[in-house]
């Protein structure tokens, strides 16, 4: 039986992502919760074949949780279940770790069965996701820039980003230039609507 835990801030999703996986008899639901650094303490803890995750989670986003998980355990399957764009974002939960992505807007069945593709040993994204990004200015970046990106456009200092990525404030300033420079932004005004455009953020 496969061990799988769920999380995902909203109590509802979680719920029914449960139901459906217990009607399988070779899938275990082991945990679930409803933010990053509990997932990331969960995940190493339980050490489960899968986790499914949403990329936006309360104290630690789901791109830096792929990341973290990666350091520590490379076994774990990780199946993305978002409701961003799955051309913009399937690439950078692979580049950083993931091993597929799911939309929220499919059918409940396709969930269950990306689990299951991700469960026997294979790679599940949409077909966009091995190639580049189509939406202008977001093909440039890395998927450390779309992070930082995503950070300062909701509004997070360079501190607490510093803090939570485990990095300098120095980085964290140059990886701010890099990405104004590389969309053309010359204020943070500017790239909280290009992020708000291409739906990086809520």
């Amino acid at each position: 039986m496969k061990r799988i835990l769920i999380i995902d801030d909203h109590p509802m999703i979680r719920e029914t992502i449960v139901a459906v996986l217990r009607e399988d008899a070779e899938l275990e639901v082991v945990g679930e919760c409803g933010d990053g650094e509990e997932g990331l303490k969960m995940t190493l803890d339980i050490s489960p074949d899968l986790v499914i995750l949403d990329l936006d989670l309360p104290r630690l986003d789901g791109l830096s949780m792929i990341r973290r998980i990666r350091l520590q355990d490379g076994k774990v399957r990780i199946l993305v279940l978002s409701a961003k764009p799955e051309n913009v974002m399937a690439k950078y939960t692979r580049a950083a770790g993931a091993n597929g992505y799911v939309g929220k807007s499919r059918e409940i069945g396709e969930l269950v069965t990306a689990a299951k593709t991700v469960l026997y040993g294979y790679d599940c994204f949409p077909a966009d996701a091995v190639g580049r990004a189509e939406n202008s200015g977001l093909s440039s970046l890395s998927p450390r820039e779309v992070e930082i990106l995503q950070y300062l456009a909701r509004g997070v200092s360079n501190r607490d980003i510093a803090a939570n990525l485990g990095l300098s404030d120095k980085t964290v300033s140059t990886y701010k230039t890099r990405v104004q420079e590389k969309l053309g932004l010359s204020s943070l005004a500017g790239m909280i609507e290009f992020a708000s455009l291409h739906k990086l953020i809520d």
